[in-house]
């Protein structure tokens, strides 16, 4: 593997961010759409006929969770078809290679804007929670590295999926078998601690239910357990990173 260059890097994050620019207003409604559906269907619907849960109403528990819920699809949206037409259709990760740039630069260098896709949705997801109410504490300010970090995580898992893919019709396998199951397993709907020992020790190895954890302590101001949740997501994110690093020269031969 070659070294990694800071610069090249940048490069790429660059390139992305004014191509995003391009499709900013039109990529709105499909990263929300899915967040205010549950969050009408479920927290509003659903929350008339539940009362507290983990101490809170049940219409802020699911909008907290669906903060960390919507990064993690912004995250998984850009990592598995976007970077599969760049690498494969488009030839985009070719053309970057071709000069100072190598394909690990160009992997982390996605991931991380993977990362800052979260955190673009995901706030505009916040924003929403923040007009509810949802929110109470001045410690929140700190939720968009949650998100980043969460993005970051979810954007190297993806892309090593999306590496190994044998074809792009192999990526509906990752979203339904990898990320839904994570998306409603995770502490995101119902608290996990009233459900089977077995699936609470499931969900708890999903990185999504650390993200939720801290997003909610961090909306309300309770950091007690809070540093256990970051240093997992930071380690699991190192251990995950070093995936498709490692695997992209082998899988990109052009």
């Amino acid at each position: 593997m070659n070294k990694l260059k800071i610069k090249g890097i940048g490069h790429v994050i660059y390139r992305d961010w004014m191509s995003f620019k391009k499709l900013f207003k039109i990529s709105i409604f499909p990263n929300l759409f899915d967040p205010i559906l549950y969050l009408v269907a479920m927290g509003l619907g659903l929350g008339s006929f539940v009362g507290q849960v983990d101490g809170m109403p049940y219409l802020k528990f699911i909008t907290l969770g669906l903060i960390a819920g919507t990064a993690m699809n912004a995250s998984n949206n850009e990592s598995t078809v976007n970077a599969y037409i760049q690498m494969h259709l488009d030839k985009t990760y070719y053309e970057m290679s071709t000069g100072p740039i190598s394909l690990p630069d160009i992997i982390v260098g996605q991931a991380i804007w993977a990362g800052i896709r979260s955190v673009i949705f995901g706030t505009l997801f916040m924003l929403v929670a923040l007009l509810m109410g949802t929110i109470s504490s001045f410690w929140a300010m700190l939720i968009p590295m949650v998100l980043f970090i969460t993005g970051t995580l979810f954007g190297f898992l993806g892309l090593a999926f999306t590496l190994m893919a044998p074809s792009r019709d192999y990526l509906n396998y990752y979203t339904m078998l990898v990320i839904q199951p994570m998306f409603m397993f995770s502490n995101t709907f119902f608290p996990l601690s009233h459900v089977a020992s077995w699936l609470k020790q499931v969900g708890w190895f999903s990185p999504l239910t650390h993200a939720v954890g801290l997003i909610r302590g961090l909306a309300d101001g309770n950091l007690s357990g809070q540093l256990a949740n970051l240093v997992w997501l930071f380690v699991v994110l190192l251990i995950i990173a070093l995936i498709p690093i490692n695997l992209v020269e082998k899988k990109l031969v052009y």
